[in-house]
């Protein structure tokens, strides 16, 4: 008998280690790519309101989900610049900042550590080029709506791809529309380095090049309701430039204006926006499947307007009186998503800072 319970002793200390191998493979692979995508201000609500309104979600195809906590170093409630700093750095900085510490020292980027690894980098969104979150992976600068200083960062930062609204931003103050304070020609600089496009039709029409910009707006891009095309072609096109380079890519996708809609209490805007960041999702995804060696990530900055849906707020199907708690951003967690080789590293409640970290030791 005593044989016999020392077998199982040993039996269960070999399982347990070989487990333990494994779930540590399993933890330490490193994914060849990494598609991080961001829904500006989506919180639970944002999701299950456009569950409701537009049917089943690629966003249910996740397997491994989590959550965090959204708050910024000086502040429970976040803003963009803070929590896309903390998600694109791997650091907390204070509301207003971007890519830097509350004391003004750089913080390396995602992108940044990326771009040493020799992997191809990329921002595609939905808002003007040089916002908060696009402006957190590719710049570093003590105020967020310093656009002139962020836009010329972003052309210098390196990296291959970018898409979004905001060509006024990128005219010398002397063009007609610009809102530049001086007289500084960056898309010009842009053109000395990659192609540049200014049109959906044309950048649809392009064969994909290793570096493209493409700015489709002279602010942010149209909600999506007014435009003909997604975020999810969007992607595309970004993913067929970046899969060029041979060891690998990185891409933030931000779905932008959920956030704006979110600040307006427009229901039907807030769920038109998930939908259409969910659209990027599925390409993220399907090219995941396909590819085999991508990571996948989905999460938020923060929640905004805090959306709830009580009784008699459904009807046939439709979300018909939303309650929001506010106008403007709060401090409640945020859902995460990951599939993919390094996806287990996402699950549980954790920080927004323990997000980027996470991200940034899968790319160096």
């Amino acid at each position: 008998m005593l044989t016999h319970f020392r077998h199982i002793r040993s039996f269960c200390l070999i399982f347990a280690l070989l487990l333990t191998v494994a779930v540590s493979a399993q933890t330490d692979i490193k994914p060849r790519n990494i598609i991080f995508l961001i829904g500006d201000g989506m919180g639970v609500a944002h999701i299950t309101a456009a569950r409701i309104e537009h049917g089943p979600l690629n966003l249910e195809r996740f397997k491994i989900m989590g959550l965090h906590m959204t708050g910024s170093a000086n502040d429970y409630v976040t803003d963009s610049a803070a929590a896309g700093t903390a998600l694109a750095t791997g650091f907390k900085t204070n509301n207003d900042v971007v890519g830097q510490t509350p004391d003004g020292k750089p913080l390396k980027n995602l992108m940044e550590y990326a771009r040493e690894a020799g992997k191809a980098t990329g921002v595609t969104v939905t808002s003007i080029l040089p916002h908060a979150t696009p402006a957190a992976f590719s710049a570093h600068h003590i105020a967020r709506y310093h656009y002139d200083t962020i836009t010329e960062q972003q052309a210098n930062s390196g990296l291959d791809v970018m898409i979004g609204g905001g060509l006024s931003n990128y005219y010398p103050q002397t063009t007609p529309g610009s809102r530049r304070k001086d007289d500084k020609h960056i898309l010009n600089l842009l053109r000395s380095k990659m192609p540049v496009v200014l049109s959906i039709e044309t950048l649809r029409k392009v064969k994909a090049p290793k570096q493209l910009t493409a700015i489709l707006s002279s602010g942010h891009l149209p909600p999506a309701i007014k435009r003909d095309y997604t975020l999810g072609e969007l992607t595309g096109k970004a993913l067929e430039c970046l899969t060029q380079n041979e060891k690998g890519f990185v891409l933030m996708v931000e779905g932008s204006q959920i956030d704006l809609a979110s600040h307006d209490q427009d229901m039907p805007r807030i769920t038109g926006e998930v939908k259409d960041f969910d659209t990027a999702v599925k390409t993220s995804l399907d090219f995941a499947e396909k590819d085999g060696n991508t990571l996948v990530v989905v999460t938020a900055d923060h929640e905004t307007a805090g959306i709830t849906l009580p009784m008699k707020t459904i009807v046939n199907d439709k979300i018909v009186k939303p309650t929001f708690s506010s106008d403007n951003h709060t401090a409640a967690m945020v859902p995460v998503f990951a599939y993919g080789p390094g996806a287990e590293n996402f699950a549980g409640i954790q920080a927004i800072d323990d997000v980027g970290r996470k991200l940034i030791e899968l790319v160096k």
